[in-house]
């Protein structure tokens, strides 16, 4: 369904479910804009650890929601309220525009449905209820708003020559992946949804191409091949990984997983040393080191890059100087800062420290990103004797004895790249506004 240029519609943002970098968010909100009239823009969310996207999502128009994040669903809840009182203050609205892929919202998805009024479900479809998208009138993967990325070479931009038969087998190893990424989501990959998540980490999957006449098909000969097993009826059919896979499956799965662990660590090393890779140069990297993008099921490089970034192992983004050259970067999973904490924490941050809660992991995982700064780089800054001096020197002018272990990560950071003390304690500061602390200079320091 396409928007109607006249729709008024209201956005209801679940931002503890969906969020990106602001680029994504920007081109996000502004493409809904363009479909229509929006009445209400609303972002729920525990604003206390979001600082800087609070400001970024004000700029662009939302009323912020607060929910201080102390019990489970407390932004569902107050959304789904926020919601049901719009139905009824707000009767002229059209079409909802809901940035969620919370299970609990399908009641108020079939209601909305029921009213006769569009619903516009934006989500990570990896972590997307299985049945919410077949009750909205029109589905986007919140990640389809990010840049496109162009071609590192005109020859990248050639389609694969592989043979059709070798296609489809590297089709099926990567639909056994989207399984396994929506049972790790904790969801059930229902035939539908299994589609969308498909095309999501794979954009340039398509059936037909394949030779199929439609998806059920190429599902029927995955099975058949020994791939995947559906269990139940359509349209409740659920997919799950055999327990024995063929062996050209093991094969398959192991150069793919090869692939993204090279291209990952590449990202990595290059940033570790100081400077990190445009796009072309890990195209070469990777390339030198036996890597061919095609004959892990990728027709061009932009798409195996793209690929990678919506599985959360790298981001592409534009260089400082904002010109046409994209960079990539390391991306820290949650599961690899708690193992990295659980080694160093003691040893780094103090033996009064515990491993952070799993949501400030993901912002010191996010810090790094925004800072262009890898974990090893990271131990670097926590060790470095000068470092540790000015942050000392900026705690003990403050009255401060201790920062917890996010804001401490985040000065050692602003520290090692050489800000100044009034640069570091400004933006730390923001993050430490609702614990009450404030970071002064000495009027002798710059």
């Amino acid at each position: 369904m396409t928007p109607s240029e006249s729709a008024k519609l209201s956005i209801f943002w679940d931002v503890e479910n969906v969020s990106d970098e602001s680029a994504t968010h920007r081109a996000m909100t502004e493409r809904i804009r363009q479909s229509g009239s929006v009445a209400k823009a609303y972002a729920f969310a525990d604003w206390d650890t979001r600082r800087r996207m609070a400001e970024e999502l004000y700029k662009l128009g939302y009323d912020l929601i607060h929910v201080p994040d102390n019990r489970d669903n407390a932004a569902d809840i107050k959304m789904a309220s926020y919601i049901l009182d719009h139905l009824i203050h707000y009767p002229e609205t059209q079409r909802y525009v809901l940035i969620t892929g919370d299970g609990d919202f399908r009641l108020i998805a079939g209601a909305l449905k029921e009213r006769g009024v569009d619903l516009w479900l934006i989500s990570n479809p990896v972590i997307t209820a299985s049945d919410l998208p077949d009750l909205a009138s029109m589905y986007n993967d919140i990640f389809s708003f990010r840049p496109s990325l162009d071609c590192v070479r005109p020859e990248d931009c050639d389609v694969s020559v592989q043979s059709l038969v070798r296609q489809r087998h590297v089709a099926s190893v990567q639909l056994q992946q989207v399984v396994s990424e929506i049972v790790k989501a904790g969801s059930k990959p229902g035939v539908g949804h299994a589609k969308i998540v498909m095309k999501s980490l794979n954009p340039d999957f398509d059936e037909h191409e394949l030779g199929y006449s439609s998806w059920n098909e190429f599902l029927e000969w995955s099975q058949a091949q020994g791939y995947v097993e559906m269990e139940g009826d359509l349209p409740g059919t659920v997919l799950t990984l055999p327990r024995k896979m063929p062996s050209r499956a093991v094969e398959l799965t192991k150069e793919l997983d090869t692939a993204f662990q090279l291209l990952s660590f590449t990202a990595e090393s290059n940033l570790e040393s100081g400077t990190a890779a445009t796009v072309m140069e890990v195209g070469l990297e990777l390339k030198e080191k036996g890597i061919d993008f095609q004959e892990v099921g990728y027709r061009r490089f932009s798409d195996f890059l793209i690929s990678a970034e919506k599985r959360g192992l790298i981001r592409i983004l534009p260089t400082e100087d904002d010109d046409s050259t994209a960079i990539i970067l390391p991306v820290y999973s949650v599961e690899r800062m708690q193992s990295w904490f659980e080694e160093n924490v003691e040893r780094l941050y103090g033996a009064s420290v515990n491993v952070p809660k799993p949501s400030f992991l993901k912002k010191i995982s996010q810090m790094l990103l925004e800072t262009r700064t890898s974990l090893r780089q990271l131990e670097g800054f926590l060790k470095d004797g000068e470092v540790k001096e000015s942050y000392d020197r900026l705690l003990a002018t403050s009255g401060v004895s201790f920062l917890p272990p996010f804001q401490m990560s985040f000065a050692h950071v602003l520290l090692g790249k050489g800000n100044s003390c009034d640069e570091t304690a400004e933006k730390v500061n923001t993050e430490l506004r609702p614990l009450g602390i404030v970071l002064e200079c000495s009027k002798q320091e710059d």
